[in-house]
This record gives structure tokens, C-alpha cells and sequence, in this order.
């Protein structure tokens, strides 16, 4: 199939990562050195399929504004000959070290899984160093790997996603002093109860206790069907021996895109995550027509309040607002007198059943409905056809406000404090632009909408600006 052009894309996003050709997924390498806070991410440069993946790269000073540097990492070496997979970022002395998954396929297309380094001394280019885990510890299979490591009490720590040798899902605990000699301290998970693999994960503290975030996969059993969850427990982790009390597994996000989290701790001390906006199963979207697959969330303050994992965007995307819209006392049917593709919305002082629809044009619309007990996004075609995009159980008393970030391909919802959201891609016409709220009997004490810039530095419909000149932005 022949692309389209991609200035004719109704779906470009404007305040999301995302790629001008090709395959993105997993977050990789957030960091913040050097003044910069630099992310990385899974990209197949060379089509929309799950081959050939390696780094992508962008760099902001201000988390508003991001810039493409050349691809960081590429497959091609015997470690790393089937792709350059998911792993993290350190600072060691004055460089710049990437850690990541080689995957390998041997002549009988068997995996290898190899953990691999990489440096820098300018954050632009990346010198390949090679294996320094090669293959799985004794008693785990190849599925073995995302390292994300950082330093704690004089020394190197890495969680590593593993599969068990009964094809039970973990979370590995290992340490080194050097980055390159790598010891087992155990297991941070009890396998068997977390799928067939645990991918992705990411140890870190905050508010007082030990979180750890991580990406169930699950086989398909009775009538459920094989699934991909991220999600997230808290409890106390003792690295010496690995042991860890936690809690229950609690879902990240609940809406239909979302999977592969990772955080890091900027300069001023916040917790901020981003993730990939799509699941492993998902294979085609009508982006792909303009010859791209995915995206990444925006970043989010990450709080732990009161036991619920809290989700915000940071407060800097506030920044590409323009200008404001206010209501007030808003109940009954009606369509609102803005509209757009790329907004912001927030409402407060919601009472009662009311539905919201976004991206609204003739039949088609995604609707968020809220009512005592529940959330639900659904997407509405042309012709009328709906798809669940996601859905929640609420406590009593939950959603009494919203915040709802739209892009010209995404939808992402946080209620209250955030500690329930919904993140889905949407595909609607670029003519579907109303917002319309039914509110029979409820009411809207108060609702803000600002439309929202593009955050990138350059025109994505023209060039290839996922590989700008090095020497360009250095400067």
C-alpha cells in the first residue's frame, strides 16, 4: 500500500512523542543529565511492524519543547542482530550509558536475550560496548529482559523482566559495582501469579514506600481472553536479600491503549512517567495508511496519596494552552461553544450521570460517560458502530472533576487527583471537531477549555525530522 502524504494527516499528534515514519513503542532511557531531560524510545524506522527496532531519541529543555536527535541505537551485532529492546539510562562519571535488551534469533530462530551497554559523552552519539549479562541466569527462559538499573547505597541496581522455566512471570533483583559484573540477589515477585512474563519493570521510591511498576502478560483462560496489563504495587523492598512485602497488583491505566511504563526522577525531584500508547497485540491503525504506528503518553506526575497511585500531567504542559474558554452552571443537553482537535478540558464540580462527547461530528463521537460507581469511554463511528475504549469502577465519591487532554489522535482522561485514568487513540475525522454535553440531571459547576499547541521544533509534514543533523542541535 502506498502512503499517504503526510500533510494531508488528519492524525498527526501535536503535544505527543511520536515518530514521522514507522513503528514506535516501549518509553525507553528517561533521564535527566545535564541540564536536559532526554527519552528514548522503541522505533522500527523502516515500517509499521514489530522488526528492526531500535533507539529513537528526542531531548527538551523545558519538558515542553522536544527535539529529534539521530537514532541512538540500531540492531546489527551479533548481541543485538533482531533488535536494540527496551532498557534504561544512567550517568556514570561524565557519560551518558544506556542499558538494553540484544535480541537475537540463532539459526533454528531461537531467542537469545543478551543485556548490553552503550555510552556517550555528548547525549548524541552512542558507542556500542557490548553484552554484559549474555543469555538468561540458570532456571529462566530467553524471555528475559527491559533492565532498568540505577545507583543506591554505593552501588548498581537492575530490575529485569524474566519468564521462570515453567513459564511463570517474575521480576528479578540483580547488583554490580561496575555496571558490567552482575550478581542475582533474588526475586522481587512470586512467580506464578503474574502471567507468563513480566516486562518492563521499574523500582523506585516514592512518598515513603517502594514502588514497583511493571507489564502482566497473561495467557488467555475460560472465557478470558490473553491480555496486557501495566500496573503497579507498593510495599517495602529490602535490596540486600530482595525480599518485598507489597500489595495487590493494581491497574496503571484503565483505558484500551496503554502498556510499557517508565519513570524517571527529574532535577526537582519529581516522579514522571511516560508510556506507550498501545498494546503488543494491536497490529494496524489507520495511521499506518500515512506510514506510522503509535505514540507515547504525555508525561505524568507520578504521587502516591492515601494508598492509589496518582496520575497528573506535568504542570508545564499548561505552557501550550491557549486562550481561555470558561463556563459555568452547565446541566441539560447542549452542544458547547468550542470545539477543536488538540484542546484541553476541565471540569469541576460535576454532580449526577452526565455524558461528554469529544471529537464530535455527525454519528461520530468518543464519549465519556460518568455516573455514581463507573467510568466508560466509547468510541463512536460514522456509523454508529461502538467500541469500549475503556472503563473503571469508581468508589463513592469519586469523579467530581475531570481534566481530558485531546490530541488529533488520543484521548487522555484523569479523574479527580488522578488516581483514575483512561488513555485511548481515537481516529476521527478532521472535521469532527464539536463537544457536547448531556446532563439530564446533573450539573457542571464549572468547565475550562484552552486549545494546545504543537510542542515539536520543527514542521512534521516536511523533511524527516527524526533524524536531525547532531551538529544542529548541539548547539
Amino acid at each position: 500500500m502506498t502512503a499517504q502524504r503526510p500533510d494531508a494527516d488528519p492524525w498527526r499528534q501535536q503535544f505527543h512523542i511520536a515518530a514521522l515514519r514507522g513503528l514506535v513503542n516501549d518509553p525507553n532511557g528517561l533521564i535527566h543529565w545535564n541540564g536536559r531531560t532526554h527519552v528514548f524510545f522503541q522505533i522500527n524506522p523502516t515500517g509499521c511492524t514489530h522488526t528492526n527496532k531500535g533507539w529513537a531519541h528526542v531531548v527538551s529543555d523545558d519538558l515542553v519543547h522536544w527535539h529529534r536527535l539521530p537514532q541512538a541505537l540500531a540492531p546489527g551485532d551479533s548481541f543485538d542482530s533482531h533488535g536494540c529492546y527496551s532498557g534504561s539510562a544512567v550517568v556514570q562519571g561524565d557519560q551518558l550509558v544506556l542499558i538494553y535488551t540484544g535480541n537475537v534469533r540463532n539459526a533454528q530462530g531461537q531467542r537469545e536475550s543478551y543485556q548490553c551497554l552503550a555510552r556517550s559523552s555528548d547525549g548524541i552519539r552512542f558507542e556500542k560496548l557490548g553484552p554484559v549479562i549474555s543469555g538468561a541466569l540458570p532456571g529462566y527462559t530467553a524471555h528475559f529482559r527491559d533492565p532498568k538499573v540505577w545507583a543506591q547505597d554505593g552501588r548498581w541496581w537492575m530490575v529485569l523482566g524474566a519468564q521462570t522455566e515453567d513459564l511463570q512471570g517474575t521480576v528479578l533483583l540483580l547488583s554490580s559495582e561496575d555496571l558490567r559484573d552482575w550478581h542475582l540477589a533474588g526475586r522481587l515477585l512470586d512467580a506464578g501469579h503474574h502471567g507468563y512474563m513480566c516486562e518492563c519493570p521499574d523500582l523506585f521510591t516514592l512518598d515513603g514506600q517502594d514502588v514497583l511498576l511493571f507489564s502482566e502478560q497473561r495467557a488467555a483462560q475460560g472465557d478470558a481472553p490473553a491480555s496486557n496489563i501495566a500496573g503497579w504495587v507498593a510495599g517495602r523492598a529490602d535490596l540486600a536479600t530482595a525480599g518485598y512485602a507489597h500489595g495487590a497488583f493494581q491497574r496503571l491505566d484503565h483505558g484500551r491503549d496503554f502498556y510499557a511504563p517508565q519513570t524517571f526522577e527529574h532535577a526537582d525531584g519529581r516522579r514522571i512517567m511516560l508510556g506507550w500508547m498501545g498494546l503488543p497485540e494491536q497490529d494496524s491503525a489507520p495511521s499506518v495508511a500515512y506510514g506510522w504506528f503509535h505514540c507515547l503518553t504525555v508525561p505524568r506526575e507520578l504521587r502516591l496519596v492515601n494508598g492509589r497511585l496518582c496520575q497528573q500531567p506535568i504542570d508545564e504542559l499548561t505552557r501550550l494552552r491557549g486562550p481561555e474558554t470558561h463556563l459555568e452552571g452547565l446541566h441539560g443537553a447542549q452542544t458547547l461553544p468550542v470545539q477543536g482537535t488538540s484542546y484541553e478540558l476541565e471540569l469541576s464540580g460535576i454532580s449526577g450521570r452526565f455524558a461528554l462527547d469529544l471529537r464530535a461530528g455527525g454519528a461520530e463521537r468518543t464519549r465519556l460517560e460518568l455516573s455514581p460507581g463507573a467510568v466508560r469511554l466509547t468510541g463512536i463511528d460514522a456509523l454508529g458502530q461502538a467500541t469500549v475504549l475503556g472503563h473503571a469502577d469508581l468508589p463513592p465519591g469519586a469523579g467530581q472533576s475531570l481534566r481530558i487532554l485531546v490530541d488529533h489522535s488520543s484521548v487522555e482522561v484523569f479523574l479527580d487527583a488522578g488516581e483514575i485514568v483512561l488513555s485511548a487513540r481515537i481516529y476521527p475525522e478532521a472535521s469532527a471537531k464539536g463537544i457536547a454535553l448531556t446532563a439530564p440531571d446533573a450539573r457542571v459547576a464549572a468547565l475550562s477549555f484552552w486549545p494546545l499547541a504543537s510542542f515539536w521544533d520543527a514542521d512534521l509534514t516536511t523533511g524527516d525530522p527524526a533524524f536531525t543533523r547532531a551538529e544542529e542541535v548541539s548547539q
